[in-house]
């Protein structure tokens, strides 16, 4: 039984949020996970998981999280977005504790940065907020252990406050597993976008233009958008934004569907739309979802010159242009392989458990020299 091992973590709701899904993945996958503590602010509970894993609410002060660690020689894996645990993006309280804790019992602590601190100019009042928020990153990364990263850009801001921090950059898996038995055949000019509401919604006003041409080019001739929706007003905004585009099979708001039909819509699809900031591909399950099931995803910043996994990717123009259906079929070979070599749960699973010393069995590894 592992008993002195907790995973902090802001959410433990599947379909709510990257960072929830992530850690059930990684609890689905790392050695004996169930016998694994986990801490979870209220907001971020989920009932079902509840019941499967053992969960208890994060304290809501230095001292009740304090007494929720493990006393001495114990292990703690930190899953870290800002927002989600504090709402203003500076979770203070979680840092210091976080620190306490290392110095008390010399117990193991590995950090997953999801997010780190958030940019805003010298005018405005967050800016100052955010400065205290760097600094005390700066102190966590200094006792930390093992330190992760979805993306390099992360990793590089990291390794400015602590140049001599390892800073390991570990991509996010994918949030739909690739279900489908048998190979499907996919429809030419139909494209899925993929995510949560508020990110589709983003998605279509980013690309609107470039979207517009391509549907007028029945280069795209549906889409297919899937996702949890939270929100009646963004549901409806989506709906103009699609019905806008003039798609000659239209489209389809699915919403909330199961993972085995989400991976039957992804493995028919021969388009995946990604409008999200190009830095941020390492740290969106959505993308990764797309590259699991071999899709052509699309995005603005596609360039065949960029480094892998970009330069696999297709840029609208190059469809106007045309390109070859073999070259469609290559590059999504080439984005699942690096998938598959980069991020796939059995990789990211290997390396967190590495970090926290467990072996294959999930018992704990003791090392024969202490520190």
């Amino acid at each position: 039984m592992i008993e002195n091992v907790v995973i902090i973590a802001p959410e433990l709701k599947p379909g709510a949020g990257g960072v929830g899904d992530y850690t059930l993945r990684l609890l689905e996958n790392l050695p004996l996970s169930k016998n694994l503590k986990l801490l979870i602010p209220r907001t971020g509970l989920n009932e079902a998981a509840s019941r499967q894993y053992c969960v208890e609410e994060l304290g809501t002060d230095r001292a009740a999280i304090l007494d929720q660690l493990p006393a001495s020689g114990g292990k703690a894996l930190v899953q870290y977005s800002a927002y989600g645990f504090d709402r203003l993006g500076y979770p203070r309280d979680l840092i210091h504790v976080l620190l306490e804790w290392k110095k008390q019992t010399r117990g193991r602590l590995v950090v997953m940065f999801h997010e780190i601190w958030t940019f805003w100019p010298v005018t405005n009042k967050n800016f100052f907020v955010q400065l205290f928020h760097r600094c005390a990153i700066k102190r966590l990364l200094e006792c930390a252990d093992v330190v992760f990263t979805s993306t390099s850009s992360q990793g590089g801001h990291l390794n400015k406050l602590v140049p001599s921090r390892v800073v390991q950059v570990l991509p996010v898996g994918s949030n739909i597993p690739h279900k489908v038995d048998v190979d499907l055949l996919r429809k030419p000019g139909w494209a899925i976008i993929f995510g949560l509401q508020r990110t589709r919604l983003r998605a279509l006003k980013r690309m609107q233009h470039s979207l517009s041409s391509l549907a007028a080019a029945r280069h795209i001739t549906k889409i297919i958008s899937v996702g949890a929706n939270s929100d009646s007003e963004i549901n409806d905004e989506e709906r103009e934004l699609l019905a806008g585009l003039r798609l000659a099979e239209g489209f389809e708001q699915r919403g909330t569907e199961s993972e085995q039909t989400i991976s039957e819509m992804l493995s028919r699809a021969s388009l995946g739309i990604f409008a999200q900031d190009e830095l941020s591909y390492g740290k969106s399950g959505s993308f990764m979802a797309y590259a699991a099931h071999e899709l052509s995803i699309l995005a603005d910043f596609a360039d065949q010159s960029k480094p892998e996994p970009l330069c696999w990717l297709i840029a609208p123009r190059e469809l106007l242009e045309g390109i070859s259906q073999t070259e469609l079929k290559t590059r999504g070979e080439r984005l699942r392989q690096w998938q598959q070599r980069t991020s796939s749960w059995q990789l990211i699973s290997a390396k967190v458990a590495e970090a926290l010393q467990l072996n294959a069995t999930g018992r704990l590894h003791v090392p024969t020299a202490s520190r």
